[in-house]
């Protein structure tokens, strides 16, 4: 991997230094978090074998790379790494993680785990650490599944789901938007299949509020948010009432075009391999 351009010391206070604005990039309030992460980069420094071709030959008396190489490669300076590592007071940005990530040579866990200490959101997104036969396990469990199920990512969007969610939406699901808030706010059909759509995207805005608290500087959930606020005066006005509820069971009715009104008790499963992913399953009722 080739060494990046070191930025200019101004450049590098911007990734992660006490004068760039908390709003920001907010400090580590834990000590325990600042001790994890100091720790955690240490021992996978001393675990890389030093690679001449990017930091030139020279004589070495421990194994691994030195603080300093990290910080060339990762184009930061040498002392604010240090503090870093030494689980001192700083403001690390996401980039500035993922730069140290990358020089590190982390695995996709290993860098979930990095950005989860540090409380900080991945600029490359989510790493897909579950593994594709997790994500394979995870698929057949929804395709096994009776009941109308889906599982949907960190931005609600249908990943995969089964014939019986196909068959209670067909219009939705037989179309090109997967997205379940670009659905429910954008689709004009969406309310002939939920009667009392009002407060039920009131109360879904209000739940994935509290997703978005947990990836609030991922700029493809700015985006999305910021999408839909342009698309829908209604969900610009209901965005704008700061609503937030739990993840929890809660019945739902869907107007089937066949079937007539059709109650459900929805139940929503994180998955352990990936806790961005969520399984949701609707058990009929009555």
């Amino acid at each position: 991997m080739a060494a990046a351009t070191a930025p200019s010391e101004g450049a590098k206070l911007e990734d992660a230094d006490d004068n760039y604005p908390s709003t920001k990039y907010p400090t580590i309030l834990s000590a325990v978090r600042q001790r994890a992460l100091g720790e955690f980069l240490r021992k996978h420094r001393e675990t890389i074998p030093p690679d001449d071709s990017r930091i030139g030959e020279r004589r070495r008396r421990t194994s691994g790379l030195r603080r300093e190489e990290v910080a060339q490669l990762a184009g930061m300076s040498s002392t604010w790494y240090t503090r870093l590592e030494q689980g001192q007071d700083v403001r690390p940005s996401g980039a500035a993680l993922g730069r140290i990530a990358d020089v590190l040579h982390l695995s996709p866990a290993e860098r979930a785990y990095l950005f989860q200490v540090a409380e900080r959101v991945d600029p490359n997104g989510a790493p897909g650490f579950a593994g594709e036969l997790a994500t394979k396990a995870i698929e057949s469990c929804v395709f096994s599944i009776s009941y109308p199920a889906c599982v949907v990512d960190k931005y609600w969007t249908l990943l995969f789901w089964n014939k019986a969610l196909a068959d209670l939406f067909p219009a939705w699901l037989s179309g090109p938007e997967r997205n379940v808030l670009r659905y429910m706010f954008l689709d004009p059909s969406v309310r002939t299949v939920v009667g009392d759509w009002e407060p039920r995207a009131r109360r879904l805005l209000a739940q994935f509020r509290f997703e978005f608290g947990r990836y609030i500087d991922d700029p493809q959930m700015l985006d999305l948010v910021h999408g839909l606020s342009e698309a829908s005066e209604l969900f610009r006005q209901f965005w704008e009432e700061q609503q937030v509820l739990w993840w929890e069971g809660n019945e739902k009715s869907f107007n089937h075009p066949e079937r007539g009104l059709l109650d459900f008790f929805q139940t929503t499963f994180f998955a352990a391999p990936d806790p961005s992913l969520k399984l949701v399953i609707l058990a009929p009722q009555g």
